[in-house]
């Protein structure tokens, strides 16, 4: 289905306490002989920067070659401030950005290339994001106008949520068809987790 587009960067969430995972951090639970982390990052690999914004375990494997990996100031501030840190690491020439937390095991390119394809089919100021089976949009699996997103971050405050990076801007949904798993599906419960490695199980 084609690569991803060179003026398209990714900026990928990752830490947090995850409590009901005992701490670890949802980014790097298992799924399929890989950590979601890995999982995300390869979906993305096209990408013309892939930021990952968070505090990683200690233990954790290096991250793959080109991907830059920051904290968002001041650390634990929330997912709005860790985007507007994000964004510092993606170069001028990205007209597009993709904001992602880092527990979606079922991201692939098809899912971001369904996504750019829908925003630019709407216009250069326009964001997409994926909508679930109730309908909800999913705030953090879409991608966005950069130049909007930069303006929006700029007085960011610590705490604010996500979703005020997003004024103003006009948003297509996406529903997923396929019969694959769902792109916006998130590891947020152990139930969630298991559902995940059951479907990565058929999958194969």
């Amino acid at each position: 289905m084609g690569e991803l587009p060179s003026d398209f960067a990714a900026i990928l969430l990752v830490g947090g306490k995850a409590r009901r995972f005992a701490g670890c951090a949802k980014s790097e639970l298992v799924v399929d002989g890989a950590t979601i982390l890995e999982r995300m990052l390869a979906a993305c690999a096209g990408a013309a920067a892939r930021v990952v914004v968070g505090a990683r375990p200690a233990d954790a494997a290096p991250l793959p070659e080109g991907v830059v990996e920051v904290l968002e100031d001041p650390p634990g501030s929330g997912p709005a401030r860790s985007v507007r840190t994000g964004l510092e690491q993606v170069p001028d020439h990205c007209t597009r950005v993709a904001v992602l937390p880092g527990d979606l095991p079922f991201l692939t390119p098809e899912a971001l290339r369904l996504l750019l394809g829908t925003a630019d089919a709407a216009g250069p100021e326009t964001g997409a994001v994926f909508c679930d089976n109730a309908g909800r949009r999913q705030w953090l699996c879409g991608v966005w106008p950069a130049a909007r997103l930069r303006r929006n971050a700029v007085g960011v405050e610590p705490g604010a949520p996500a979703r005020f990076l997003f004024t103003g801007i006009d948003i297509e949904t996406v529903v997923w068809e396929d019969a694959s798993p769902p792109p916006w599906f998130d590891c947020d419960t152990p139930e969630d987790l298991d559902q995940a490695r059951s479907w990565a199980a058929d999958l194969k």
